[in-house]
């Protein structure tokens, strides 16, 4: 027989979080916590007040419990600390109801909160004081409070979740179980937390639980669940395999079966800190991690919640070996997206991040194919795609690799710029263009005159197949007139001539007034690209309870070397 608990344990729910921003160097960009703002319409009945927040806990019947107000920890006898601290923790077993009854029991909630306070302020104030009794007590007071099932997504239009439109649903019980992890990492990080007790009751079960929690849509307690796994895994060394083994579970059941997962970014951080600290040369199981983990992340519909965090990911294994270069950028240019072109703008943004540690050698081995598809972005109807694609011409690193290979890459990106001069709809676009090919001129002078030369004779051949292919149809159409049985078929109307066919030609002169005049409108090559957001109405509660919300770690240091664990 199922209960119910077995029945929630066996389906996933999803609430991505989104964010959009640029990689930086240095430590792993923290997942966001900013609400997403709802626009979506609404169910036919709703009154238009905010969505309640929800809650994690159903049935808690601790009606009519009391709890004793303790004197204080440190107003006891020295010898009497330990045993109160422990009943202290014992108190703040117990469970309180927060969703359907808030108003409920105030008076012993706000005993079980200053408990937890004082807790928090006595272990991080004194020391000495974590002794054997209180591991398997603070433990099992955690398992308590926070291994639970966790609910199904509260969209309140019935259908999946949708992290472009809805907000995340808080905890409501937070006002205790913020302090409950705020206790727990506080014992972690502790000088006097001795690692070879903690063994005992900190365990692989404990940690599988653990991770089952990052599905929390509640943003804040995925921030205190991704410092907690990260303290755990620099103080466990036996548990470190394990961890990266259930966190790779977790992204195959992500990308293979469900597509949905609230905490892919937060795990991702967790990651980018330990692939920072990993040993050379790398081991096999890593490279394999790289390749059959997060490659295939890229293909998941919400890549934007987690980009950032993955990007980096890559990165940090790309500067650990070169020699992995070539395998990771096929595989960019394999899930390379074709018709979503945010996703597209994010790929351009990852690849610009790589070729920035890229090694001249290795970026050989890879530019024919990397600058067919840029070439493909630059002629692009999206305006932000093609921007940000004309944007590696401002990077100087990038720039210095073209010029090496200028003779490889000028003709694969010469036609896509000269159409653009003109063709584009964009300004913007039409300056980017300019700016590019003055840089290629300045470059080689001789071989921009021969991509050029060699572009006019293509689209001279080009004309005259039109033209052929125009004569064989003007005869079929006299032999078809010839026959009186056969009615006259009605014809399109040539095609117009391309405008590649009445450009003047591009010379420096006409490069540098063009540049000129678009700068007298405005324009200015040398511009930060910026993403514009629209801002739509969202609910005040949420929003406020996530500014409120204060980070344990803004970022996440690198632990020991783990290459050997």
């Amino acid at each position: 027989m199922f209960s119910l608990a077995d029945l929630w344990n066996s389906v996933a729910f999803t609430r991505p979080e989104k964010q959009l921003s640029s990689l930086a160097s240095g430590p792993p960009p923290p997942a966001a916590i900013v609400p997403r703002a709802a626009d979506a319409p609404r169910p036919p009945g709703w009154n238009g007040q905010p969505r309640r927040h929800g809650s994690s806990r159903f049935n808690v019947h601790n009606h009519n419990q009391e709890l004793v107000k303790l004197p204080p920890i440190k107003d006891a006898p020295a010898a009497e600390r330990e045993q109160l601290f422990v009943q202290k923790l014992r108190q703040c077993c117990l469970l309180f109801d927060f969703a359907d009854e808030p108003l409920s029991d105030l008076k012993w909630k706000e005993v079980k909160r200053a408990a937890l306070l004082e807790m928090v302020e006595y272990v991080t104030s004194q020391r000495g004081v974590i002794t054997e009794p209180i591991y398997p007590e603070a433990v099992n007071m955690f398992a308590i409070n926070l291994f639970r099932t966790l609910p199904p997504s509260s969209n309140p239009n019935g259908a999946e979740f949708d992290p472009e439109e809805d907000e995340p649903t808080l905890e409501a019980a937070w006002p205790h179980l913020q302090l409950v992890y705020e206790l727990f990492l506080r014992l972690l990080e502790s000088p006097d937390f001795q690692p070879n007790i903690a063994k005992k009751y900190i365990d692989q079960k404990f940690v599988l639980q653990l991770l089952e929690l990052f599905d929390s849509e509640d943003p804040r307690e995925r921030d205190f669940l991704k410092t907690t796994l990260h303290r755990i895994y620099g103080k466990f060394l036996v548990l470190r395999a394990y961890i990266r083994k259930q966190i790779n579970n977790v992204f195959y059941r992500f990308i293979y079966e469900t597509e949905h997962h609230n905490g892919i970014a937060e795990l991702l951080e967790i990651l980018g800190s330990i692939i920072n600290g990993f040993a050379l040369p790398l081991k096999e199981e890593h490279k394999l991690f790289l390749l059959r983990v997060l490659l295939p992340l890229h293909k998941a519909k919400s890549l934007s919640v987690y980009h950032p965090q993955l990007a980096y990911c890559v990165v940090q294994f790309l500067e650990k070996d070169p020699s992995l270069t070539q395998p990771v950028v096929r595989a960019l240019l394999k899930y390379w997206p074709k018709t979503h072109s945010p996703k597209e703008v994010m790929f351009l943004n990852e690849m610009e991040e790589i070729l920035d540690v890229i090694e001249p050698a290795e970026f050989q081995k890879i530019m024919d194919p990397l600058f067919k598809q840029l070439a493909k972005c630059v002629s692009s109807p999206h305006f932000q795609v093609a921007e940000r694609a004309l944007y590696y011409w401002n990077n100087e690193y990038i720039m210095s690799l073209i010029s090496d290979n200028a003779s490889h890459i000028l003709p694969i990106m010469f036609p896509s710029l000269y159409r653009n001069t003109k063709s584009h709809w964009n300004k913007t676009i039409h300056g980017l263009v300019y700016n590019a090919l003055k840089l290629f001129m300045e470059m080689n002078q001789k071989l921009f005159d021969e991509c050029t030369q060699q572009y006019k004779q293509e689209k001279q051949k080009e004309r005259e197949r039109l033209l052929a292919r125009e004569e064989v149809w003007q005869a079929l159409e006299a032999r078809a007139a010839a026959n009186p049985a056969a009615a006259p078929a009605p014809r399109d109307p040539p095609l117009p001539p391309q405008q590649d066919d009445v450009l003047p030609p591009l010379t420096y002169q006409r490069i540098e007034q063009e540049a000129q005049e678009l700068r007298k409108q405005g324009y200015n090559a040398s511009k930060p690209l910026l993403r514009k957001k629209s801002e739509l109405p969202a609910d005040s509660t949420t929003v406020k309870a996530l500014i409120e919300h204060k980070r344990a770690d803004a970022y996440l240091p690198t632990p020991p070397d783990v290459n050997q664990c």
